[in-house]
């Protein structure tokens, strides 16, 4: 092969390297991967609802987590206090786990707090849910 012959060989490769890299930029470029569900927030009180102890939030947490990983890929979890007016008109206060979860539906969160309410003798666990989906960037 001559000179002429090799620089044309090399500008070739290159050309349908660069041609390549473009397509494959133009391709995966801007596409986030957007959960078609809505994002749950559960709201996990600590108090026994019968015997009214308060449960260690950093002793059940990860008992709770592997709850959530059976239904979800991944999850946010922190502590919160919370209170309501209880019935003697006093105000009860409890600590809290709070999940936020997204890339499930209602009927696996759901399934999450069946499990976790007979876990911590809960009679209920508030589900709040943000309609826009999520995006992951």
């Amino acid at each position: 092969m001559n000179d002429k012959t090799i620089l044309a060989v090399i500008a070739v490769v290159v050309a349908v390297e660069i041609i390549l890299a473009a397509a494959f930029v133009t391709a995966f470029n801007g596409q986030e991967k957007e959960s078609a569900e809505p994002t749950y927030t559960l709201y996990i009180g600590m108090n026994d609802s019968v015997t009214h102890e308060g449960y260690d939030p950093d002793v059940v947490a990860p008992d709770i987590d592997r709850i959530v990983m059976k239904y979800s890929s991944g999850l946010t979890r922190y502590s919160a206090n919370g209170a309501w007016m209880g019935d003697s008109g006093e105000i009860d206060y409890e600590k809290n786990l709070i999940y936020t979860i997204s890339g499930i539906t209602l009927d696996d969160v759901k399934k999450i707090c069946d499990e976790v309410k007979v876990m911590l003798n809960q009679s209920s666990i508030m589900i709040s849910i943000f309609n826009d989906p999520a995006i992951f960037y």
